[in-house]
């Protein structure tokens, strides 16, 4: 097959969608399909089989619908897949309508494909609201089949109380950013030195963009309570949005503030091999998401792979995650209130005094990941394909 990937967010942009598309790419090349990928001016080839298309997106504004009609008059794909994520795309609604214009190309036999991976609402002018819910109801709708990374948003897709969505949505959760494979030669010792650890101090982890809703700040407050031996590795950097930039640099002024400087390193961006190092070496991964946990969360998964002890935020109440399991507080990670320093600071220790618990952990939050291989992912996909162009 010949399928068209089309993401705001591709490598080297930092974001969890464009390392989700590339490890899907490349799985699909891998298997004998032919991708190319659309993106935005800032992405480029990543090491894998897959394609950047020469033409790039400048704006994803109304001016991107002929940009990404004519990739499609000279690639001739079977799919067009979108990769959606509204904040990736500047908020704009030109991507929401892009389905319904290829009307021409469909007649012709494309098939066009939906990933939400979220469905937060595009901006279009004060007091839009209901008009926004349409243009996101309309990317889902208008696509020949929808995918949904996450529990919360399928349930809202196929129980709407005003209608399906989209028949055709199916739900296919997203794999791991990074898998454990760190650089070769790799000594968990050595890279632990980097950090100056005294005996018996804590290394603590945490992996993703320095934005607002990963619970960064409530971080750094338990650092200062936290034993001075104990250190913490920030995995990422900022995004490339203006808001992901200043809310990084406040994020730096903070840990000036509080005389955090010695014990907290940003890495800023750094190759798969080194974050799987970084992850391996540490005693516990802190995730303390603002609005709890989900499995929407490519760094939740990648951590819970990498067998390591992770604390992270209870799910909003009433949240299913059905049809995946619940991640169950002492038994896969432990659990904590969002916002909550006390709570956080009590689960590291628990995890530094408890190694029982530690390896337990460790090893069932592990285990917990095997429904998330790119394996399964990628034959879904195939599936999804397969029936569409039947």
């Amino acid at each position: 097959m010949r399928i068209l990937m089309i993401s705001a967010e591709y490598p080297p942009m930092m974001g969890g969608v464009g390392d989700y598309t590339r490890r899907l790419n490349g799985a699909l090349t891998q298997l004998g399909h032919e991708v190319a990928v659309v993106t935005g001016n800032q992405g480029q080839a990543y090491r894998d089989a897959a394609r950047i298309y020469p033409v790039r997106v400048q704006r994803w504004d109304g001016s991107c619908v002929p940009v990404v009609r004519q990739v499609i008059a000279k690639l001739q794909p079977d799919i067009v897949h979108i990769q959606y994520q509204t904040g990736a795309y500047s908020m704009n609604v030109a991507i929401n309508t892009l389905p319904r214009k290829l009307s021409y190309e469909r007649k012709n036999g494309l098939k066009v494909v939906t990933t939400a991976h979220d469905l937060l609402p595009p901006y279009l002018f004060p007091k839009a609201g209901p008009l926004r819910e349409w243009y996101t109801k309309r990317i889902i709708r208008d696509a020949d089949a929808a995918v949904m990374t996450n529990a919360g948003d399928y349930h809202r897709v196929m129980s709407d109380a005003k209608g399906v969505w989209n028949p055709q949505t199916v739900f296919i959760p997203i794999g791991a950013n990074v898998t454990p494979a760190p650089p070769p030669f790799y000594e968990r010792s050595l890279w632990r030195e980097r950090f100056e650890l005294s005996p018996g101090g804590m290394l603590l982890a945490y992996f993703g963009l320095l934005t607002q809703s990963k619970g960064i700040e409530t971080i750094i407050e338990a650092m200062q309570v936290l034993p001075a031996t104990t250190r913490l590795v920030m995995i990422g950097g900022a995004g490339d949005s203006d808001a992901d930039q200043s809310y990084a640099q406040q994020i730096k002024q903070k840990i000036s503030r509080s005389g955090l400087d010695q014990r907290i390193i940003i890495t800023g961006y750094t190759e798969p091999a080194d974050v799987s190092a970084y992850l391996m070496a540490a005693d516990a991964i802190v995730l303390p998401f603002s609005d709890g946990y989900s499995y929407r969360r490519g760094s939740l998964i990648t951590a819970l792979a990498h067998q390591v002890p992770v604390i992270t935020t209870r799910a909003p109440a009433g949240l299913s995650q059905d049809p995946l399991p619940e991640l169950v507080d002492g038994r896969h990670a432990l659990l904590i209130d969002p916002q909550n320093v006390e709570q956080l600071v009590a689960a590291v220790e628990r995890i530094q005094h408890e190694p029982e618990l530690a390896f337990m952990l460790s090893r069932q939050g592990r285990d917990l990941t095997d429904m998330f291989s790119w394996e399964r992912i990628v034959q879904q996909h195939e599936e999804l394909y397969r029936g569409l162009i039947a």
